[in-house]
């Protein structure tokens, strides 16, 4: 990509760069091995569809000749699964909306599985939510996966039928990313080089029974609903994207972590203002455990600047001046952090998100 002058630019450049070859490792081992990738294209799918939605809007502004030969389809879907990320933090959805939009899921789903036997002896055995799990840790659910995707329930009814709509997404992103690491040194391992489908389960469960058991009665089915999407999103970027350790991916990965931790704190304190009351003891002080802990509050500070950095790419004018293309992740965690805390924030991320995905699936009894 070309760069310019100014020094923000060739920052949001430097970052556009590694989203786009870290995609671009991702697209290649998808062509490699067509038959693994299903639930990994769903777990992922939020997360490309911001990087291209975000990464070309920025290039219109620094780069537009290059923006106008990488335009893609699609834009409208691709924006609405790139703000699915937010979960609650979506400016135009909050959690009602959210909440609503489960409840959409859970019934769709419900109607379209469940009561389609003659014999109502069997009726029980009838299941309406498919749970995938990756080295014991939930990385999807069909109503997880539904809610990023907007893929209807009759997809859901098997992989055979799922793999090849799922397959054709991820060939309408890999053109845009493609194009857009033309030139770049992308060549390299993915996450998904080192993926191992014999560690992948698949389990069909009751929907009503499973959310019943999980976090507490005092919640919604729909609210429990999107915080195993919660559990999902965190286990994503720990067990699932954690096995990618080459330094070319460190800054992506970084950011993912980030961002995913990010909202999904932020959601929760937004649960908790809510539900926080209604809420038994022993559950209340999980959630309170999560929210209150040091490191959840250094990632929750009001820097709005260094969050929408790694989202939009352009740094703000004022922190210019401390950035470097030499400096660990370009110098925005110094910029906007203490020192110590930028380091313990650097280096602690990741089995930070490692935990708090762990405190979550404890609280929800899975």
């Amino acid at each position: 990509m070309t760069t310019t002058a100014d020094s923000g630019n060739d920052i949001a450049l430097a970052l556009i760069e590694q989203d786009t070859m870290f995609l671009r490792r991702f697209a290649n081992s998808i062509t490699v091995d067509k038959e693994q990738v299903v639930v990994p294209i769903f777990c992922m799918h939020n997360y490309m569809c911001l990087i291209i939605h975000e990464s070309h809007r920025t290039l219109r502004h620094v780069v537009p000749d290059l923006a106008d030969a990488l335009a893609y389809d699609c834009a409208p879907a691709i924006e609405r699964a790139r703000h699915s990320v937010k979960l609650f933090d979506d400016k135009y959805k909050g959690l009602a909306d959210v909440s609503a939009d489960f409840r959409r899921i859970i019934d769709e789903h419900r109607q379209e599985f469940l009561n389609n036997t003659w014999l109502p002896l069997a009726r029980p055995l009838e299941r309406d939510l498919v749970l995938w799990r990756y080295r014991g840790r939930l990385v999807s659910t069909s109503h997880t996966a539904s809610f990023f995707l907007a893929l209807p329930p009759r997809s859901f009814k098997s992989l055979d039928v799922l793999g090849p709509q799922v397959h054709a997404i991820a060939v309408e992103q890999g053109s845009y990313i493609a194009a857009a690491a033309n030139g770049l040194p992308w060549e390299g391992q993915s996450f998904l080089d080192t993926f191992q489908k014999m560690e992948l389960a698949e389990g069909e469960v009751r929907a009503e029974k499973y959310y019943r058991r999980s976090f507490d009665p005092a919640l919604p089915e729909e609210v429990k609903a999107s915080l195993t999407a919660m559990i999902c999103a965190l286990n994503t970027v720990d067990v699932l994207l954690g096995d990618d350790t080459g330094q070319a991916s460190a800054v992506t990965l970084w950011k993912l972590r980030y961002i995913t931790l990010h909202h999904v704190l932020s959601s929760l304190r937004k649960l908790d203002e809510q539900y926080g009351a209604e809420l038994r003891p022993p559950d209340q002080a999980l959630l309170k455990e999560i929210l209150n802990a040091p490191t959840s509050s250094l990632v929750m500070q009001a820097h709005g600047g260094f969050r929408n950095t790694l989202v939009h790419y352009r740094p703000e004018r004022r922190v210019r001046e401390q950035l470097s293309l030499q400096a660990p992740l370009y110098g925005l965690v110094g910029a906007y952090f203490p020192a110590e805390e930028a380091r313990s924030l650097r280096e602690g991320l990741a089995p930070y998100t490692a935990h708090v995905a762990d405190r979550m699936e404890a609280w929800s009894g899975d």
